[in-house]
């Protein structure tokens, strides 16, 4: 895995209004925390942060004044539309010590399944592994071109990095291609107008038979 570094600035105000006067100014709030050490409250610059997280990376060395801090992205909060980064958690790491991390699958090609009026499924975007940092991928690269209609590509089938281990269950669905699912039209029930009437449409009137007396008082004004 490559070895990213991101510079930190240290803070010391805290509280919604800091928050907020950070993010204006074009950077996010943080914490590193973890092994048994003083948690330390950073900001980070978005747009280099997003950037690095827009490529898969997870694992990085946070230098803060003369001291590097190696972490792994732990939590990405985000506003309520979902989009824009508000606050990062990261957990110190050892170069030494394993370590658990989601790793995003990147699926090449297009599958044969496709050609036959399939649709492809990705339930599963990202897989957790466990190993060293610098064995740790920074992404799952799967070739799913041969994958033909109703099959599926599973956990168990997906190649392991070396050095590493796939944490989950075995039978989990990757990627799969799937029927087309084609919704049936609705079927009227027996007894009901095929087509609801318009409310507020007013009904056609019908003509009504003058009374006896009208017509032969119509016939002698003639």
């Amino acid at each position: 895995m490559e070895q990213i570094v991101l510079n930190a600035e240290q803070r010391s105000a805290f509280g919604t209004r800091s928050a907020k006067d950070l993010r204006n100014r074009g950077r996010i709030p943080a914490n590193i925390y973890g092994h048994k050490e003083a948690n330390v409250f950073v900001s980070l610059d978005s747009k280099e942060f997003t950037k690095f997280l827009g490529a898969g990376h997870r694992i990085v060395t946070l230098k803060v004044g003369a001291k590097d801090e190696p972490s792994v992205v732990k939590e990405v909060q985000y506003d309520h539309l979902g989009t824009r980064v508000v606050h990062v958690d990261f957990t110190r790491i050892r170069r030494d010590e394993k370590i658990e991390v989601e790793v995003p699958i990147e699926p090449i090609g297009v599958p044969k399944g496709i050609a036959s009026g399939g649709v492809l499924e990705f339930p599963m975007k990202e897989v957790l592994v466990s190993g060293l940092p610098m064995e740790m991928p920074e992404r799952i690269s799967l070739n799913i071109e041969g994958l033909e209609l109703g099959h599926a590509i599973r956990l168990k089938d997906l190649k392991v990095p070396e050095g590493c281990q796939f944490v989950g269950d075995p039978e989990s669905v990757v990627v799969t291609v799937v029927h087309k699912k084609i919704e049936a039209a609705p079927v009227p029930v027996e007894g009901e107008p095929a087509q609801p009437e318009v409310i507020g449409k007013k009904k056609e009137e019908e003509p009504v038979e003058p009374a006896e007396g009208e017509v032969k008082k119509k016939d002698k004004e003639k």
